[in-house]
């Protein structure tokens, strides 16, 4: 930023001065004297090359200095130039970079009511358009600020009086763009979300583009496009029709100041005799070379209007408190020694009640399964455990201790997660087992794991084994071989409390075979939470909760539940076709 504020000022400078050389140019043409602080300075800078008793030698000389300084001014503004595009691309990439860092660290609810379009846009679209701001106020707005203040000191060198007329145009043309400003930073805010709504449907589609082709929903899809789109192009033109009202005011107000100019100095070397036709001439001559400079200040305001609109949706993400800053946990949990429990916990999703009133204590060691209808708050609970949401009442205890009261770091390093939607990036499959932790692993141990996940037959078998890309979602791979990579990762991370959706509703009886033996050893030494789809894989749980609208209706093992003849009993009879005669709670 220094140099470019340094080059900048230099060339502003050498602009103006080589625009006041018209001034003994004029006098050595017309056999004219002009005695002023602008001539007095020329002569201290370059005196002798401006005077001579031959009018030609002196005329040629003059155009060497102008040719001079034209061309070192130059040179400056293509430094200028340069170190501005660095300048504003590496701006622009820490800012990129520093939002995606706090995007990391938001709490999950954020990204549970944001679109994830609206969140693409603001990483990318947004960022890159912020960027104008640096752009105009950086390289042009300070080249600008630089010839416009030069230009000032030469003119009120020549005629103070005329300076001042000139001066008029600054606040009058602030005053009338104003209105014009308001509304373009609306209209770019809003174009903002527009354009974050119009990346949403684009997103939607391709991730659910099996399911928009098997319904033969590409016409809906084109038209929610074409809606969305619509709406966008039709914002940008409203705010295009105010934009460009803002130069067509510029340049008249601008023209009829330069004219008032020209009366007022034709008077004073006329009537008045106060200043010399060359001094006018050159006068003049500094006022139009202002102009251009003078609009790209006056139209910086609107053009930055769309960056800034980009800038207050960028930070408005800022705005938004991370999850180390909301956590106030101090204690550091190494481990689960005894149990972890629900205290009267609640919890509610934007005012409407998930859960209510759950307690229960988990041993060391234990498999507590999760049972109930969909929308009976299963996975909720179990997010409340690495505090991916903080309970609205009650305590959850790890070994006696508050988790609030534990650092979310820690907590979290204590929680494994397998649910049935596998997570896979496109990475290695090395580095999706040991995902967030490659250098802490050997290659021994990751294939270790993958052995005990039964994944390492088909691992061997890709095309470049453990160091194959996967690709997108891991498309390269069938459902129960990205459910064994899933495990093998859990495997390798050894945590003590494994949180498992089941893992095997959608695969085939082979792959289910291979991927309950996995689940089997990955259970083994771990306290778990199971959500259970399928009551045949929770029958030897420890203790079955059963959850109906947010509350614990129902807990104990496989046999009391059947017997106690309730909810559970009316789920599996309907699961496995057997007649329940017990009672049914209503």
């Amino acid at each position: 930023m220094s140099a470019t504020v340094a080059c900048n000022v230099g060339a502003a400078l050498l602009d103006v001065f080589s625009f006041t050389l018209l001034i003994p140019f004029l006098d050595a043409l017309f056999g004219t004297t002009t005695i002023g602080k602008v001539t007095a300075l020329q002569q201290r800078i370059v005196g002798t090359f401006l005077s001579s008793g031959d009018p030609m030698a002196s005329l040629r000389n003059i155009i060497v200095v102008i040719l001079v300084a034209v061309t070192l001014k130059n040179v400056l503004v293509w430094l200028s130039g340069q170190f501005g595009a660095a300048l504003q691309e590496y701006v622009t990439r820490d800012l990129r970079n520093a939002l995606y860092a706090h995007l990391q660290r938001l709490p999950l609810a954020y990204f549970t009511r944001t679109k994830a379009g609206q969140i693409l846009a603001r990483v990318l679209t947004d960022t890159q358009q912020t960027k104008q701001v640096i752009t105009e106020a950086v390289t042009r707005s300070i080249q600008s600020a630089a010839m416009v203040l030069a230009a000032m000191g030469a003119m009120f060198a020549i005629s103070w009086q005329l300076s001042l007329v000139a001066l008029v145009v600054a606040p009058l043309l602030i005053g009338l763009l104003q209105p014009i400003l308001r509304k373009l930073r609306t209209g770019h805010k809003r174009l903002g979300n527009q354009y974050g709504e119009l990346t949403s449907v684009v997103q939607e589609a391709i991730n659910g583009m099996r399911l928009v082709k098997s319904y033969r929903g590409e016409p809906y899809e084109e038209g929610r496009f074409r809606d969305a789109s619509d709406r966008y192009s039709r914002g940008m033109v409203r705010v295009n029709r105010i934009a460009f009202m803002a130069q067509p005011i510029t340049e008249t107000v601008a023209t009829g100041i330069a004219m008032l100019i020209l009366l007022i100095g034709a008077r004073q070397v006329q009537v008045d005799q106060t200043m010399s036709g060359s001094e006018l001439i050159a006068f003049l001559a500094i006022v139009m070379r202002m102009l251009q400079p003078l609009k790209q200040l006056s139209q910086v305001p609107t053009v930055a209007q769309q960056s800034l609109a980009a800038a207050e949706r960028v930070f408005e993400v800022f705005d938004r408190p991370m999850e180390t800053t909301l956590d106030r946990g101090t204690r550091v949990a190494a481990g689960l020694q005894g149990t972890l429990s629900f205290e009267g916990v609640g919890f509610a999703y934007e005012d409407e009640p998930v859960l209510r009133d759950i307690s229960f204590t988990a041993r060391r060691g234990e498999v507590v399964a999760l049972v109930g209808p969909s929308g009976a708050g299963k996975s909720t609970l179990v997010d409340l455990i690495p505090r991916f949401y903080e309970p609205g009442a009650g305590r959850i205890l790890l070994d006696g201790v508050d988790t609030q009261e534990i650092t979310l770091s820690s907590l979290r390093a204590l929680t494994g997660i397998v649910s049935q939607d596998t997570v896979l990036f496109n990475d290695t499959v090395r580095n999706n087992i040991a995902y967030a932790a490659a250098g802490r692993f050997t290659d021994a141990q990751v294939e270790a794991a993958a052995q005990a996940a039964n994944a390492h037959d088909f691992i061997s078998e890709l095309p470049e084994g453990y160091a194959t890309v996967l690709g997108e979602r891991g498309t390269r791979l069938s459902g129960g071989q990205r459910q064994r990579i899933a495990i093998a990762r859990a495997l390798l991370a050894d945590p003590p409390i494994l949180i498992l959706d089941e893992a095997t509703s959608a695969l085939d009886t082979e792959s289910e075979r291979l991927v309950q033996e996995a689940i089997d050893r990955l259970l083994s030494g771990r306290t778990v939470f199971v959500i259970a789809h399928r009551l045949s894989t929770v029958q030897h749980a420890s203790q079955i909760l059963v959850l109906d609208r947010g509350r614990v209706v129902e807990q104990g093992n496989h046999a009391s539940l059947l017997a106690l003849g309730g909810l559970y009993g009316r789920l599996h009879a309907l699961q496995f076709g057997e007649r329940n005669t017990s009672p049914v709670p209503a």
